[in-house]
């Protein structure tokens, strides 16, 4: 049975008046659990009988790597590999990768967003992702999800208590991993240079390098000035300017530069009111 019939069928059997405007959100929402409904029975009970043992062991392999997904998610990214032999997921994530602060969405809207950008980049080169808008926004909100748990805030470090519960609070109340963004922020500044000012370059004492950069600034470090102006609106950014310089200055010194000079104390000691 077809997705369009079993919509069909649904519709009927739940009585569904297409016309009352009413009932438009409940109506929308009964009509998407029906998609899922159909990706998770109809599909799975009559393909499993038709894959070669191979086939099987390709998709058990596949079903293991998304089994921190939605079952909804998970039966979706199956079935396409299944009917177009494609690994979808991948092309996303590929695409999340661009999403510089992606990490930092909390918002449906957001995630919406982000959803509708991708599926246009997407859909010419993969036209089966037509009308599968709803499944591409729940694998990008549980893409962050994973993304964001995969790295426990327990396994950060004590910075100060003022900025250790602004981390663990923002994570417990907007699912954001500061830390984490943190540090993806700071590896993307390390690898452009062509992003450091001018005043920020100095000559590397290394052979490989033509410049590092100096993070004993004392302005706009990592540029943090034009970071800040796109994340301010944020209610877990609102007057964190300075704990959020904090953090990327800790990513820099601890996993990008090895702080030969042991700057971090002095550091802390200047923009720390009390490290703890």
């Amino acid at each position: 049975m077809s997705i369009k019939h079993t919509s069909i069928k649904r519709k009927q059997e739940d009585g569904i008046n297409e016309f009352d405007t009413s009932l438009k959100m409940e109506n929308t929402k009964k009509v998407v659990d029906y998609v899922f409904e159909y990706f998770n029975q109809y599909l799975s009970e009559n393909a499993i009988g038709e894959r070669t043992t191979l086939q099987n062991e390709k998709m058990q392999k596949l079903q293991k790597q998304l089994s921190d997904y939605s079952e909804n998610v998970q039966q979706w990214l199956l079935q396409i590999y299944e009917d177009y032999d494609k690994q979808i997921h991948r092309s996303i994530i590929s695409q999340l990768k661009k999403e510089e602060l992606f990490l930092l969405y909390f918002q449906d809207s957001d995630f919406r967003s982000c959803s509708y950008e991708i599926y246009a980049n997407l859909v010419k080169r993969n036209p089966f992702l037509k009308g599968q808008t709803e499944y591409l926004f729940a694998f990008i909100k549980d893409h962050h999800r994973i993304k964001s748990e995969e790295h426990a805030i327990s396994k950060y470090p004590f910075i100060s208590e003022e900025i250790n519960n602004w981390v663990e609070n923002t994570q417990e109340k907007y699912s954001v991993n500061l830390f984490l963004f943190a540090s993806e922020y700071a590896e993307r500044f390390y690898d452009d240079s062509s992003l450091w000012p001018v005043r920020h370059r100095k000559k590397s004492k290394e052979g490989y390098l033509d410049y590092e950069y100096d993070y004993k600034q004392k302005a706009n470090l990592f540029n943090i000035n034009t970071l800040y102006t796109r994340i301010s609106d944020r209610p877990f950014m609102r007057k964190k300017k300075q704990m959020l310089e904090v953090l990327l200055m800790y990513v820099w010194l601890h996993s990008i530069d090895s702080d030969k000079d042991n700057y971090w104390e002095e550091y802390c000691s200047k923009v720390i009111k009390s490290k703890d």
